[in-house]
C-alpha cells in the first residue's frame, strides 16, 4: 500500500499518458530535500518505498540516509531517467509517487513487456507484435499497423532505440534492452496488451516451461536457492513458472497443494511433480515433467538434472501431480 505519509493532502489525477500532479500538492514526504548524511523520520519512510518498488534491499529501516540509501535513490533516479545524484529532491519524490502509484494499481505487471525469449529478425508471435506497439508509441516504428512479424522495419526501429538509449545495438530485444522499453512504458504511461498465456496452447505453453527450464541444466544446488546462482528444488520450479507469469511458493509443502492433482499416467508437459518422504515426511521434492517418464529437477547431489521418474528411487517416492495451467 502507498505510505499515508506520502498521499496526505496530495490531489493525483490519472491519465493516459500518465499522473498530473497538482501544483500546490504536498506531503510530509517530499516537502524538503533528503541527502546523504541526514537524520530525519522521513528517511524511513523512503526506505519502505523504495524497498517496495525493489530498490532497497535492507531489512533494516532506519532514519539515517546512508550509503545504502544513496545507491537506492540513485538506481531509483537511473531507472525513471532522472539525474543520478542520490539526492531526494522534488523531482524524484514526484517519480516515486507516480511509480508507487502504478504499482498500487497493478499496473507494471500489467503493462510492461515481458518476453520468454530474446527477439530478433525472423521471430513470429504475439509478443514480436507487442514489441513493435511500444516501438511505433515511441515514435521509433514508422508503420500503420502492427504485425507478429519480426522484419527489416522492426529490426531498424529496435536498433534505433537501442542507439538512442546507449544498448548494445544488435537487434535484439534480449533482457537490458526489454528493461530500457519498459522504462520508457512507465515513464510515458504507455499501455501496451501484452499476450495473456491462456491464449497459448497448452500443450506449447508447456513446451515453453521445459524449453526455459532446460536452460539452466548443471546449475548447482543451493539450500534456499532461488536464482541460477544456485536452486533448491522449489526455488527451481518457482523460478522457472515464475518466468511464465505462473506464481507458486518457495515451500515444497505448498507447492504440492497448488493446482489439480493428477495422477502419473496423466501427467502431461509441464506439470509440477510431487516426490514424498525423501529426507522427511509428507511431499519433500518437486520437480517439472518433460514426457515420456522424464522430468527435470534440482537434485541436492547433481544440481539441475534430467531423470525417470520411473526409474527405482524416483518411482518408490513419486506421489502425484499438480498441473497448475
Amino acid at each position: 500500500m502507498l505510505s499515508k505519509k506520502i498521499v496526505k493532502n496530495t490531489a493525483i489525477a490519472f491519465t493516459i499518458a500518465g499522473i498530473i500532479f497538482s501544483p500546490t500538492a504536498y506531503a510530509e514526504l517530499g516537502d524538503q530535500t533528503l541527502k546523504k548524511g541526514m537524520t530525519h523520520e522521513d528517511i524511513k519512510t523512503l526506505q519502505q518505498n523504495l524497498k517496495d518498488l525493489g530498490f532497497f534491499n535492507s531489512d533494516d529501516l532506519t532514519t539515517y540516509y546512508g550509503d545504502y540509501t544513496e545507491e537506492a535513490v540513485i538506481e531509483f533516479q537511473k531507472s525513471v531517467e532522472l539525474e543520478a545524484n542520490g539526492i531526494f529532491d522534488r523531482a524524484t519524490y514526484e517519480a516515486l509517487v507516480k511509480a508507487l502509484k502504478i504499482k498500487e494499481a497493478g499496473e507494471i505487471e500489467k503493462y510492461t513487456l515481458k518476453f520468454d525469449r530474446a527477439l530478433k529478425m525472423g521471430a513470429r508471435g504475439d509478443d514480436v507484435k507487442a514489441l513493435q506497439e511500444v516501438l511505433k508509441a515511441l515514435g521509433f516504428l514508422k508503420i500503420e499497423n502492427c504485425t507478429d512479424y519480426f522484419g527489416k522495419q522492426t529490426d531498424e526501429a529496435l536498433r534505433a532505440f537501442q542507439e538512442h538509449h546507449g544498448l548494445e545495438v544488435d537487434g535484439s530485444a534480449g533482457p537490458k534492452t526489454v528493461e530500457a522499453l519498459n522504462r520508457q512504458i512507465i515513464k510515458k504511461g504507455l499501455k501496451v496488451t501484452m499476450p495473456n498465456r491462456s491464449s497459448l496452447g497448452r500443450q506449447e505453453l508447456g513446451d515453453k516451461i521445459i524449453e526455459t527450464a532446460k536452460k539452466y541444466l548443471g546449475v548447482s544446488y543451493r539450500y534456499g536457492g532461488t536464482s541460477s546462482k544456485g536452486f533448491d528444488c522449489s526455488g527451481y520450479t518457482q523460478f522457472i513458472y515464475k518466468q511464465h507469469n505462473i506464481s507458486l511458493p518457495h515451500s515444497t509443502t505448498e507447492q504440492a497443494k497448488v493446482g489439480t492433482k493428477v495422477s502419473k499416467s496423466d501427467l502431461r508437459t509441464g506439470d509440477l511433480v510431487v516426490f514424498s518422504n525423501t529426507y522427511r515426511r509428507g511431499p519433500s521434492h518437486v520437480g517439472i515433467y518433460i514426457a515420456n517418464g522424464k522430468f527435470i529437477h534440482a537434485s541436492t547431489s547433481r544440481g539441475v538434472v534430467i531423470d525417470d521418474i520411473n526409474s527405482r528411487y524416483y518411482s518408490r517416492h513419486f506421489s502425484y501431480g499438480r498441473r497448475i495451467f
